[in-house]
This record gives structure tokens, sequence and C-alpha cells, in this order.
């Protein structure tokens, strides 16, 4: 799934766009030379970065101790 043709394919997760000064939305693309946003659709030089992708942690479970499973 890492390398699928399922990539959503925009330029915040391009290998030339770098983040602008001061914004979390804004990108500046090295190929275009100009600012675009985070989610914009990507050109066709698009090159997939992995480090890029931010990556959803799991939960921690709720731990239980033996007194939890005692009958009363």
């Amino acid at each position: 799934m890492i390398y699928s043709e399922e990539i959503n394919k925009i330029c915040g997760l391009c290998q030339y766009a770098e983040p602008a000064e001061g914004s979390d939305d804004i990108m500046q693309c090295g190929l275009k030379h100009k600012e675009v946003a985070f989610s914009c659709e990507a050109c066709r030089k698009f090159r997939y970065d992995i480090f890029k992708k931010t990556v959803r942690r799991k939960k921690k479970l709720k731990t239980y101790s033996p007194a939890d499973f005692e009958l009363i």
C-alpha cells in the first residue's frame, strides 16, 4: 500500500515541496518556484515522499488488574 497507485497525489506529500515560513498549510514548490496549498492536486512531476505522510497512532488500551475480574 505504501507504493501503490492509490496514494493521494497532493503537493504536501511531494518530495519537492517544502513548508513555507510561518504557515502550516502552504508549501513552497521546488520545481514551480512558487507557493502552493498543502492539499493542492500535484503536478506531473509528483514524487511521493513517505516521510511526509502523517501516521495515525493507535489508542492505548485500558489496562486491567486481577481485581477487575474477581466475582463479588
